[in-house]
């Protein structure tokens, strides 16, 4: 039925492209919608593209749903019906499992300027691990932070304690559904249309994005408590066919790469503000919602039980390859949460 699926999506795309044969059409889908920060990025990418190419080249972009779920479109990437994605981490691991390093709570931490230098600079993510994307013929070209995770729910919840009995909606790879089962709860795996029903209906009862996401979602309607609980940032990754990529012209590859640094700039500076205005609109149309910010000691002890997810994250890995290729893997995966830990820290003394 997926590959249906995909073989229709591609069929509509080719088909809806006949008339346009005179301009060159790049495609870029997104698992976001208008106003999200991917969205902000993907508008830029485009803008820069067909300023560069005088107007010779034009970036569709395609919204939330409009090829299928977050999955779909990676897909869509891969075997090249479409050129660029935009989708988080958390949604990548069955694509390149070793990705999931970062959706390990506690790793990135929550300091802006530390992640985004870590995500744009890092020669751990864009070596080690982006050779992993070339596996699957995507080509990594950025990373960018989209704010802090917040947890949502209809009661406080400061303890691994609290969370128990409690249903999180989570995104559906591997380490985001672990790590709330060793926080106590009881992850639900649901792509993001999903969840406003479900929260509405009770068949979860919490939720965990950043802000500006969960006001545009309008899931703030349905949750009473939110909490900052210090633990990582949503990160997005945008990626291009590496096939289709290492067949452009160097020109074009070039144009890309400044497309990729103004719209990664934009959609930093988008974040930081659109973040801080929507918790100021939840709090003016809720003035009831409570806003519980964890302590130190409270942070210290879903600090303490993340580190039991990185011997997870190496079983992940090392179970996506054959049995030849496991120890390899395994090795692979620490190298890369090793080093990546190791860049955090050198952020944070810079």
């Amino acid at each position: 039925m997926k590959k249906l699926f995909v073989l229709l999506v591609t069929l509509g795309i080719s088909l809806g492209n006949v008339s346009a044969v005179q301009a060159e059409t790049w495609k870029f889908a997104s698992e976001e919608d208008k106003g999200d920060v991917q969205a902000i990025y993907a508008k830029k990418f485009a803008d820069v593209i067909k300023q560069e190419s005088d107007g010779d080249i034009k970036v569709r972009i395609y919204y939330y749903g409009q090829l299928g779920t977050e999955n779909d479109i990676v897909e869509l990437a891969a075997n090249g019906t479409i050129q660029f994605v935009s989708v988080g981490t958390g949604h990548l691991g069955s694509y390149v499992p070793e990705v999931q390093a970062l959706s390990l709570p506690y790793l990135l931490g929550t300091d802006e300027e530390v992640i985004r230098e870590v995500l744009t600079s890092s020669k751990t993510i864009y070596g080690d691990l982006s050779e992993k994307f070339e596996d699957v013929n995507l080509k990594l070209l950025s990373m960018l932070s989209e704010g802090e995770m917040v947890w949502g729910a209809n009661k406080p919840i400061r303890s691994p304690e609290d969370f128990a009995s409690q249903k999180i909606r989570t995104f559906t790879s591997t380490i985001p559904v672990e790590t709330y089962k060793v926080f106590g709860a009881t992850p639900t795996p649901l792509s993001w249309g999903e969840v406003y029903g479900s929260l509405q209906l009770g068949t979860i009862d919490g939720m965990v994005n950043p802000m500006y996401f969960i006001y545009n979602a309008k899931w703030h309607e349905v949750q009473t408590h939110l909490m900052f609980p210090g633990q990582q940032p949503y990160v997005a990754t945008v990626s291009t066919n590496n096939d289709w990529f290492k067949s452009i012209s160097p020109e074009k590859q070039l144009m890309i790469k400044k497309a990729v640094a103004e719209a990664e700039q934009a959609a930093f500076d988008y974040q930081i503000r659109i973040n801080q205005e929507s918790m100021d609109l939840i709090l003016e149309e809720r003035p009831s919602m409570t806003v519980v910010m964890l302590n130190e000691e409270e942070r210290s002890r879903f600090e303490t039980l993340a580190k039991e997810l990185h011997e997870t994250y190496y079983d992940v890995v090392e179970n996506a390859y054959e049995d030849s290729e496991k120890d390899a893997a395994r090795e692979g995966a620490r190298n890369i949460l090793q080093g990546l830990l190791k860049e955090v820290e050198e952020a944070k003394k810079s």
